[in-house]
This record gives C-alpha cells, structure tokens and sequence, in this order.
C-alpha cells in the first residue's frame, strides 16, 4: 500500500490531506456513504491521484518553502476571498483533493495520465 504524506510544505509530500481530515471532510459531502464504505488503501490511492491532478494546475502567489514538494501552501494566493500563508492549506484545495479522489475512484479512465 501506498504511504500518505501530508506534511505541511513537506519534501516529499503527496497529499494536502491526511486520512482523517479526508474522512472528515468526505463525511460532509453527498457521497459520504460511499466514501466510508472505501477501504483506506482504496481512499490512499485516490488521494494521491487527486493531489496529482491538483498539482498540474497553475496558481497565484508563490511557494512557501523551495524544498516543499507539493504546490501548497502557498503565500499571497487568493482562494475563496482569503489571502492565503504558508500556514495552511486552504480548504477549498482540501474538499477539491477528496472530491477528485471519490471520482477518481468512479472513473479512473477520466484522469489524464492515470488510466485515461
């Protein structure tokens, strides 16, 4: 089974999520059910891919740290109205990382670069 890493601007990183914040998040979306129902290597693979596709997009601002993996946190980006620092992630990029997964887990076909 994959290791899910997400360590906060660590250098090997591969999700802004940990399994917990992800249930948690899941839990308040309309497939919660079937989220709970996954079992957590299936929920750790699609959350790497999610963060994956995630990181293929362009944001605002700048890194925080040169060494961080991943493209968040990021300082001076703009998501959802709040300037965002390099103390958190915002969770906007978290929900959009457990939204890909559970669709990643419906369609793996529908990911470039992953099946599809």
């Amino acid at each position: 089974m994959a290791t899910l890493d997400a360590t906060l601007a660590g250098a090997s990183s591969n999700s802004y999520v940990d399994l917990a914040e992800a249930d948690a998040i899941a839990a308040n979306l309309p497939f919660a059910a079937e989220w709970a129902a996954l079992t957590d290597e299936e929920k750790i693979n699609s959350l790497i891919v999610a963060t994956r596709w995630l990181e293929t997009l362009s944001y605002g601002g700048t890194r925080c740290s040169t060494t961080q993996r991943l493209k968040w946190p990021r300082k001076d980006a703009e998501c959802d109205g709040v300037i965002s620092t390099c103390s958190e992630i915002p969770y906007a990029i978290k929900e959009a990382e457990v939204i890909l997964a559970y669709q990643y887990i419906l369609d793996p076909k529908s990911f470039p670069g992953f099946g599809g």
